[in-house]
């Protein structure tokens, strides 16, 4: 068994990712979405994805916007909605990647009505809303490309009337969408308590699953101190490395009080776990309050069922 400081192994593992050309686990995309007239946004089902990123390789997305609500398209073809009333040219190039932040260069231009015809080309010259911009996302983040208004009076198919505008948003995201990812990680974890030299286990062997690069939770039993009790739960995700799986590991430790919450700590740490291992990650001591100066540490297992 391997023990490992809270955090220690986060920038030592993240630095070697960098040089790597493809990254089978994260994908950018460009997704569609009605602006509600409370301010509500919501994905309207248009989606266009990189696939698995590929440092320097530029990809084209072509959307076009209608005359009702659900009027967006996409094309890697250049190809328009019938009866378009905008379009934008988007092109993403992936720079780097370090671990799980994708950094890449966004380049959009709007269409312009040429001779009765929208015109995709990129013309600098050309007064119209454009960017050439880098960003640099993780999974579950995004950035607004563009927002429209959506045409007055426009109805979605069954009648109703739309929402305020219409938006265009880039996120990354892991590889491949969620929906058809089956690749399971099972997670063994124990939490270990250390006083006067010796330890002793806490509660019982927690056992959780999720799939591959999607954070799932892990909840530890509660332990009591008088009127206040210790919570011990967190997120995992776990990543293939080679044949071993690197998780990441973000601990929360809470005691509630009598009639509201007291302090909470939050600990995010990095193991590379080979097949059957036991690593043993150990927290800082609680500061003050009822579990003061107390330490723990959580040994985790992991293994690929599928």
């Amino acid at each position: 068994m391997r023990a490992i400081l809270s955090g220690a192994l986060f920038l030592h593992l993240a630095v070697g990712a960098a040089h790597a050309q493809t990254f089978n686990d994260l994908q950018i995309e460009l997704g569609a979405y009605n602006v509600k007239e409370d301010g509500g946004e919501k994905p309207n089902g248009v989606w266009y994805s990189t696939g698995p990123v590929v440092i320097g390789k530029a990809l084209t997305a072509t959307y076009s916007f209608g005359d009702t609500c659900e009027a967006f398209a996409v094309s890697s073809d250049g190809s328009l909605i019938e009866n378009a009333t905008l379009a934008w040219r988007i092109e993403l190039t992936p720079r780097r990647v370090v671990r799980d932040a994708v950094t890449f260069r966004l380049r959009w231009r709007m269409a312009v009505l040429r001779q009765g015809r929208l015109s995709l080309e990129f013309d600098e010259a050309l007064p119209t809303p454009n960017a050439d911009i880098e960003l640099t996302l993780r999974p579950g983040e995004s950035f607004p490309v563009y927002t429209v208004p959506v045409p007055a009076g426009a109805k979605t198919v069954d009648g109703r009337r739309c929402g305020s505008s219409a938006s265009i948003r880039v996120l990354v995201d892991s590889y491949p969408s969620e929906e058809v990812e089956r690749r399971l990680v099972a997670a063994d974890l124990w939490l270990i308590e250390r006083s006067n030299g010796g330890e002793t286990q806490r509660g019982q062997t927690v056992s959780a699953r999720g799939l591959l690069n999607r954070p799932f939770p892990f909840y530890f039993d509660g332990m009591g101190e008088g009127k206040a009790s210790l919570d011990v739960y967190g997120i995992l995700t776990a990543r293939l490395e080679s044949d071993d799986i690197a998780m990441t590991v973000e601990t929360r430790i809470r005691w509630p009080l009598e009639r509201s919450y007291g302090p909470e700590h939050s600990v995010k740490s990095v193991v590379q776990l080979k097949p059957s291992e036991i690593v043993e990650i150990r927290l800082p001591k609680l500061g003050p309050g009822p579990f003061a100066g107390r330490e723990f540490s959580i040994r985790i297992r992991a293994r690929q069922v599928r």
